[in-house]
């Protein structure tokens, strides 16, 4: 069984998922709350329900019947790598950025990772701290140097939500370049998408369907 992908504009999936209150759990909707952005709070929201969405389609289970679990190992806040409770063998990710968001879920682990475009040029000294010799000289060759870069960096944090990199060294991840390189790594597949608002990136082992909503 392939493993499934949704991602769309934050307004969009909070028209499909409804009353996002009848899906969240308590924990989530304080935590949403605690955000100070109307904004961060609406993308918040919409990731944690889609989430929910994402895997219900895959299990064939409603996504009202599916709790999200958080926990870090490091301190006792409800944040950290998802899991479903009543389907721990099901890897889940989500993910969400300024007006779009993310999720995955598939058999195995799997990464999501969403990132809003804008505008602007890209911040070179970020670039040479996160990206290879050979990204930066994609880079540097693309004619819309910062999309190249957040379709980079994409890739490298849906690698990291697997469990196969850490953002304290992104250098280090030596990611196929996006429109190069076939997109696998390690056995890991990395199903890419975006256009001129946002780019995204889906990184499993097998292989993964992708639908964007609105």
């Amino acid at each position: 069984m392939a493993g499934l992908a949704l991602a769309g504009p934050t307004g969009a999936v909070l028209a499909a998922a409804g009353d996002v209150r009848e899906l969240l759990t308590r924990t989530e909707l304080d935590r949403a709350g605690a955000l100070r952005s109307a904004g961060d709070r609406e993308d918040f929201l919409a990731a944690h329900a889609l989430v929910r969405l994402c895997a219900g389609r895959l299990l064939g289970r409603p996504a009202q019947s599916l709790t999200v679990v958080q926990s870090c190992r490091s301190c006792d806040r409800p944040h950290g790598r998802p899991r479903l409770a009543e389907a721990p063998g099901t890897g889940v990710s989500l993910a969400h950025t300024r007006g779009w968001v993310a999720a995955a879920a598939a058999e195995g682990p799997v990464g999501v990772d969403v990132e809003a475009v804008g505008d602007g040029d890209v911040d070179w000294r970020t670039a040479r701290a996160v990206c290879t010799e050979k990204e930066l000289a994609a880079l540097r060759a693309d004619t819309h140097p910062r999309r190249a870069f957040l379709r980079q960096w994409v890739r490298k944090e849906s690698l990291v939500k697997v469990g196969v990199g850490t953002l304290d060294e992104p250098a280090r991840l030596d990611v196929p370049v996006y429109g190069q390189e076939p997109p696998r790594w390690h056995g890991w597949r990395l199903l890419d998408w975006g256009g001129a608002e946002a780019v995204g990136c889906v990184a499993a082992r097998e292989e993964m369907r992708l639908r964007l909503l609105g």
